[in-house]
């Protein structure tokens, strides 16, 4: 398909750029990292959670899953939320309510009492994380954003590595309750410097409210999710994942006819409709799904197969960080002179080839190599991925396009570990049995998270636009558009109007 390039008129206030916006940024990223830490953090803490609550595995599956299911659920409403009523006012409340749940977490005296306390975690993490993204783009000009993006990137692939390294330490020295702890220094840090530094902004026209919209729209995340997270214990094909992803296909065509009538939808379907959009976002979620999936495997298999133990474990996985940190640092440079299709491209086949090292790997230094390649490949494309879905939108949507990225990253972890645990639990000894057999079996889960990631390089190589010509502007991929309601076009942001921006 040609590709078109126009230019884009200068960002509002693009030439004087917010002097605080990099202690923004760390303020952001570090709001973002203590809500994905908490994706993993509990994981390892679950054999003293059950012994001191008296809870069974299906009480414990609701701990766990209970956060990534309303976390999911919410996040499409938090973001039209955060867009209506101000990005600031949204990420500060969910960072209090993530305080006030981590405080009754550590304290609960029985299951019920921490599902619930997860479940309150899960909606204030919905309404932190597309703040943080809509925020960052707010305050960065569009030169610096490539940066910006890849530094908040990197924070989220370290709150994922640093789960069970954290959780590791504590549950090996402390009660299980301890692991809560981790979250209320962030949490008051970020609630005081977010007071002092954080810009409040907000659409200039407030949207109406969709209560109708986002019932369906979280009923239907909420079906997807229970059903990839439960698919690989209880099967694919068996009555309760069957049951949940009737729910969600049911929920999601009622959401689509209702909000197709609406007079402001929740969801542009115009932009899904997109290829430059399709490309990014599937990507980002496809590369998800593999970091997801190949992290599940890998824990498990360290611990059963090679013997380590839950902190030795954690350890040996935290070097992915650094790696994510090094990617990161060269994907603006890379996507400058590739544009968004060699940035993306790269970095997820990248990541590919790592978890097919890892697949190769029967010693730490080939499993070292392995995660290097892969959280190198992770931080070279999340940045260009991300800021691509970024750009087609107006700055008004930014929260609600945040928030479509972000559910479709949650929906990559929920599939990821879904899919790829499927795999790893048909192995003959599974590595609980470590053995021949218990790796080839690690092997084949690294392997098919390989293929899932191969499959959004794929995807983003045909989809993406390449490098900018010079002299010309940003290339943007033809789709489909609807006269002068196409508001994802970047042809039509001239005419936009700004962000409000309050003090």
């Amino acid at each position: 398909m040609q590709e078109t390039y126009e230019t884009r008129a200068p960002e509002p206030g693009a030439d004087k750029p917010d002097p605080r916006r990099w202690w923004v940024l760390g303020v952001l990223s570090l709001a973002l990292f203590v809500i994905i830490l908490n994706n993993g953090l509990l994981n390892v803490a679950l054999p003293s959670v059950m012994r001191d609550l008296d809870a069974g595995i299906g009480m414990t599956q609701w701990i766990v899953d209970g956060y990534a299911l309303v976390f999911a659920a919410c996040l499409l409403t938090a973001g039209t939320l955060s867009d209506r009523y101000g990005r600031k006012r949204a990420t500060l409340l969910g960072m209090a309510l993530f305080g006030a749940g981590s405080l009754v977490a550590l304290a609960a005296q029985g299951a019920g009492q921490l599902i619930a306390a997860r479940a309150v975690m899960g909606v204030a993490a919905a309404l932190v994380m597309p703040g943080t993204l809509s925020i960052l783009v707010d305050v960065f000009p569009e030169r610096e954003r490539p940066r910006a993006i890849a530094v908040w990137g990197s924070t989220s692939a370290l709150g994922v590595a640093a789960g069970p390294v954290l959780g590791g330490a504590l549950a090996a020295h402390f009660w299980w309750g301890s692991v809560f702890l981790v979250n209320l220094l962030p949490v008051i840090a970020v609630l005081v410097a977010g007071v002092v530094l954080l810009p409040e902004s907000a659409a200039p026209v407030p949207r109406p409210a969709d209560p109708v919209g986002a019932v369906l729209g979280a009923a239907a995340m909420v079906g997807l999710v229970y059903g990839a997270i439960h698919a690989s214990g209880e099967g694919w094909t068996s009555a309760p994942v069957l049951g949940a992803f009737a729910a969600a296909l049911l929920a999601g065509g009622a959401f689509a006819a209702w909000e197709r009538r609406h007079p402001s939808p929740m969801v542009d379907f115009a932009l899904l409709c997109r290829p430059v959009f399709l490309g990014a976002s599937a990507g980002n979620m496809l590369l998800f799904s593999g970091l997801a999936g190949t992290l599940f495997v890998l824990t498990q298999y360290l611990q059963f197969g090679l013997g380590y133990g839950p902190l030795r474990a954690g350890l040996a996985i935290a070097p992915i960080a650094v790696a994510v940190g090094l990617g990161s640092a060269v994907s603006p440079w890379l996507a400058r002179r590739t544009g968004p299709r060699g940035g993306v491209t790269t970095g997820l086949a990248v990541a590919a080839a790592g978890m097919l090292t890892l697949a190769a790997a029967d010693t730490y230094p080939g499993i070292l190599t392995g995660l290097t390649l892969m959280g190198i490949g992770v931080g070279v494309a999340l940045s260009p991925a991300t800021d691509t879905v970024l750009g087609l939108v107006p700055a008004e949507r930014s929260g609600n396009a945040a928030a479509l990225n972000d559910t479709m990253q949650e929906l990559g972890n929920a599939v990821g570990v879904a899919v790829v645990g499927t795999v790893l639990a048909r192995g003959a000894d599974g590595p609980h049995g470590g053995g021949p057999s218990g790796f080839e079996s690690a092997a084949t889960g690294f392997g098919t998270a390989a293929a899932i990631v191969a499959a959004g390089a794929v995807l983003a190589c045909v989809l993406l636009p390449g490098p900018t010509r010079p002299g010309r502007g940003t290339p943007v991929r033809e789709g489909p558009r609807t006269g002068k309601d196409a508001p994802g076009d970047p042809a039509h942001r001239t005419a936009d109007r700004p962000a409000v921006h309050r003090s």
